[in-house]
């Protein structure tokens, strides 16, 4: 149980329980997965809460914002991709994680080093889908 991550392009169709049952997260053709890394979830529910300002977030847990039973994901826009920049640099600094023990959030600054080369990847991938016309979404369950 906890929070599991992950963006790839739209329209990629993705077998997830093959990637969720490894032990080796990270970046798969073109697939990445994250687990816990709950600053960077921080972010992606806050600009997910800035695409969808109509959309009220119900339930037990609603204070922790976005959830993967949300009808759209975070769409990294270029304005987006360009603060992701800004974030990963400063560890995501402005987005720790108050709560959210499922999150991994006990452990928020050990996760931001560890897929630190892996958000940079993704990083790139993200300009480059931009580049070519491409949409990146980004999605969570927790």
């Amino acid at each position: 149980m906890g929070l599991d991550q992950h963006a790839h392009l739209r329209g990629t169709n993705v077998d997830w329980e093959k990637y969720y049952n490894e032990d080796d997260y990270g970046d798969k053709n073109n697939v990445f997965v994250w687990r816990k890394h709950a600053r960077l979830q921080q972010f992606m529910a806050k600009k997910w809460a800035e695409q969808n300002p109509a959309v009220e977030v119900d339930g037990m847990l609603s204070h922790l914002g976005f959830n993967g039973d949300q009808e759209a994901p975070c769409y990294l826009t270029k304005e987006v991709v360009e603060e992701l920049a800004e974030q990963i640099k400063k560890d995501f600094a402005d987005y720790p994680a108050t709560d959210g023990f499922f999150w991994g959030q006990q452990f928020q600054e050990e996760s931001v080093k560890e897929y630190k080369e892996q958000d940079i990847k993704f990083l790139k991938f993200c300009e480059q889908a931009i580049s070519e016309n491409k949409v990146v979404e980004y999605w969570c369950s927790w």
